[in-house]
């Protein structure tokens, strides 16, 4: 027959066990509920990025277009008016420089747009990682108060179950494991004493300690077995 020293540790293992599985359980759902999320926000982002040099390819396409055509016209309008050909070269080369001029800001945009992409998707990397970390300290601090609350009902289960054996049958063994051997003596002699028959029948005294508590004989002791041995 177990002990209840031993009743009580499996009951602890026990408890322990089911909490650690929900929990385990509940922060696995989280992580992958925050992975699922991360995963399409990811998704949708590295969509939105490689988009970007398409985009602005097209523009600069457009933009290219722009030029050559303003300069095939400049040229038309340069020989159709007689211009020079500085004042001609000069008008070339107003179009080029404005040409530039768009084209880098352009480009510009473009770095612009691709580092806003990037930094979008490390701050969805970030925000991720710290969700991660923050579920897992929440979980953990909800098992282990969970932990506690079980450890205290068991406890005092524990504890009920010890006074039951020191009350009813005599047994102040687990009482000394909460009270100490000095306190869990001195109620089990307080205990002897208003019990004086059962003691001696569960051997716990002798006939002459029987003869001095009762001041009566007392016929041979026949111990008991009890549910806690």
């Amino acid at each position: 027959m177990a002990s209840l020293q031993e009743t009580f540790a499996q009951r602890q293992n026990e408890t322990a066990s089911q909490i650690n599985n929900t929990y385990d359980k509940q922060y696995e759902t989280q992580a992958a509920g925050l992975k699922a999320d991360y995963d399409r926000n990811m998704s949708n982002a590295q969509a939105a990025a490689d988009k970007i040099a398409p985009q602005y390819q097209n523009q600069a396409n457009t933009l290219v277009h722009g030029y050559e055509t303003n300069r095939r016209n400049a040229n038309l309008n340069a020989m159709v008016s007689g211009l020079g050909s500085g004042t001609a070269q000069q008008q070339q080369n107003a179009l080029q420089t404005q040409y530039l001029a768009n084209y880098g800001a352009l480009r510009g945009q473009e770095a612009g747009a691709v580092n806003e992409a990037n930094q979008n998707m490390a701050n969805l990397t970030t925000a991720y990682n710290n969700a991660m970390v923050n579920a897992r300290a929440d979980t953990d601090a909800k098992r282990d108060q969970a932990l506690i609350n079980a450890f205290d009902t068991n406890r005092t289960w524990y504890e009920q179950q010890a006074q039951n054996l020191a009350q009813n049958y005599g047994q102040f063994g687990s009482l000394q494991d909460i009270y100490g051997q000095a306190q869990a003596d001195q109620m089990r002699n307080v205990w002897i004493a208003q019990n004086p028959d059962v003691a001696f029948r569960s051997g716990m005294i002798s006939k002459e300690d029987y003869k001095k508590l009762t001041d009566k004989n007392a016929a041979n002791p026949v111990k008991y077995r009890t549910i806690y041995q």
